[in-house]
C-alpha cells in the first residue's frame, strides 16, 4: 500500500516512533511525539495519531493487540515487518521536502509598521524567552539520552544536538533583532496608515 498510495509524513513519523522496538498505545505515541518530535516536526494531535494508526493497521504496516484492563479496553501497536520495510524505503529513498516556515513573530515583524516599536520589542523578548525554555528542555532531552542505550538513540542524540544549535542560532538572531529595534524611535504616530 505504501508504494501505491504514499502515506502522509505523519504516518511515517508514527511508524518511526514504533521503530524503536516498543509496543505503544495511541496515548503513549502522543506522549513520545510531544517529548521528541515537537522540537523539529509538528507533533500530531491525538486525533491524527488514531486516524493514522487505523490507516497503518488497515495497510498491514502495524499490528495491534487488545488487552482488557477492568472495564477498559487498551489497544497497543507495534511495527509489522511490512511496516518496517515501508519505513526503511521511505527513509532511504524519498527526498525530504523543504521545511515549511510558519513563523508568527516574523509575520508580526513584517507588519511592524502597524504597531508601536515597544510592542515589537515585547514580542521579540517573549520569543527569546521561549527559545531559552526550548534550549533548557533540549538539555534535559540530551541528558536523558546520555543515560540510554547508545546504539538505539545514536541518531536521536544527533537530532537533539542539531536542535540545540538551531535554537541557539535563533536566540542569537533575536538578540541582533532587539539591538536593531533599539535604534528605532521609541514611539511613532500610526495615524497615517490606511484605515486610520
Amino acid at each position: 500500500m505504501a508504494s501505491r498510495q504514499p502515506l502522509p509524513a505523519t504516518a511515517y513519523a508514527i511508524l518511526g516512533l514504533l521503530s524503536f522496538g516498543r509496543e505503544l498505545t495511541g496515548y503513549e505515541l502522543k506522549q513520545w511525539a510531544d517529548d521528541s518530535l515537537r522540537f523539529f516536526y509538528t507533533a500530531p494531535a491525538m486525533s491524527q495519531i488514531y486516524t493514522e494508526l487505523e490507516r497503518l493497521h488497515d495497510a498491514g504496516l502495524v499490528l495491534d493487540r487488545v488487552v482488557q484492563d477492568g472495564n477498559r479496553t487498551i489497544r497497543s501497536y507495534r511495527l509489522s515487518a511490512r511496516g518496517a520495510a515501508a519505513l526503511r524505503t521511505w527513509a532511504a529513498e524519498t527526498r525530504p521536502e523543504p521545511p515549511v516556515l510558519k513563523h508568527h513573530l516574523a509575520l508580526r515583524l513584517f507588519l511592524g509598521h502597524l504597531v508601536e516599536p515597544e510592542r515589537l520589542v515585547e514580542q521579540v523578548r517573549a520569543h527569546r524567552t521561549w527559545l531559552e525554555h526550548m534550549l533548557t528542555e533540549l538539555a534535559d532531552v540530551r541528558d536523558d539520552l546520555a543515560h540510554d542505550d547508545p546504539d538505539t538513540w545514536r541518531y536521536a542524540r544527533l537530532v537533539a544536538a542539531w536542535g540545540r544549535r538551531y535554537y541557539e542560532s535563533e536566540a542569537a538572531a533575536m538578540d541582533e533583532l532587539l539591538a536593531e529595534l533599539s535604534l528605532l524611535p521609541v514611539s511613532r504616530s500610526l495615524e497615517n496608515l490606511p484605515g486610520s
